[in-house]
């Protein structure tokens, strides 16, 4: 027989052997250190631990005699938090009441559009408040519908309860940057004064 066949033979041979001596003596992994373990006991807090360590069952308070009363109250915030920002300045709720316009104009919602304008409201030009109010009635119902999101919106502060947005106004492919003035009032905000600064 050739040295070949002898290794083509002999060497699964042996490999073989040596698996089967490893079934057959202790095992392999005797003594390894995973085997070594102990249980532990469960961690336990000292009876002196604060209770605010402890888990105590949760306790639900009964419900009181009036439930429609809430103590405390809830309070309204008169200004948004800092963090609700447009372009680094702080958002404004008169910012909302100007967006809430042009949304109210662009659905042609002729009523909401009135109802933005203070009884206070400066109309520009000749003809008083009433008429422009009632050219802008008609311009709502029947004129060219605007955009319903504001273009370049800007808020300065004039004073605790009055405000200057400026933005643009688009109407199809014509822009008009326009200056509404707001004051608080017990409603929320509402325009007081209108400018058209520039036709782009």
């Amino acid at each position: 027989m050739s040295s070949k066949s002898l290794r083509r033979f002999v060497l699964p041979g042996l490999f073989l052997a040596c698996l089967a001596g490893c079934g057959t003596t202790q095992s392999c992994f005797e003594g390894a250190e995973y085997q070594k373990a102990q249980d532990r006991a469960r961690l336990q807090l000292p009876p002196e631990a604060p209770g605010s360590e402890r888990m105590a069952p949760l306790a639900i308070p009964p419900a009181a005699p009036d439930a429609t009363k809430l103590d405390p109250a809830p309070r309204c915030i008169d200004e948004p938090p800092s963090f609700f920002g447009r372009k680094g300045a702080v958002a404004d709720s008169a910012e909302e009441a100007v967006n809430a316009w042009a949304v109210a104009w662009a659905d042609r919602k002729t009523d909401a559009v009135a109802q933005m304008y203070s009884p206070a409201f400066q109309a520009p030009g000749e003809g008083g408040s009433a008429a422009f109010l009632e050219q802008r009635r008609q311009q709502v119902q029947t004129g060219r519908s605007p955009a319903a999101r504001l273009e370049d919106v800007t808020v300065s502060t004039v004073g605790a309860d009055r405000r200057v947005v400026t933005f643009v106004q688009r109407f199809g492919e014509d822009r008009i940057r326009k200056e509404l003035s707001l004051v608080r009032e017990q409603q929320g905000w509402r325009i007081v004064a209108e400018r058209t600064l520039e036709v782009l």
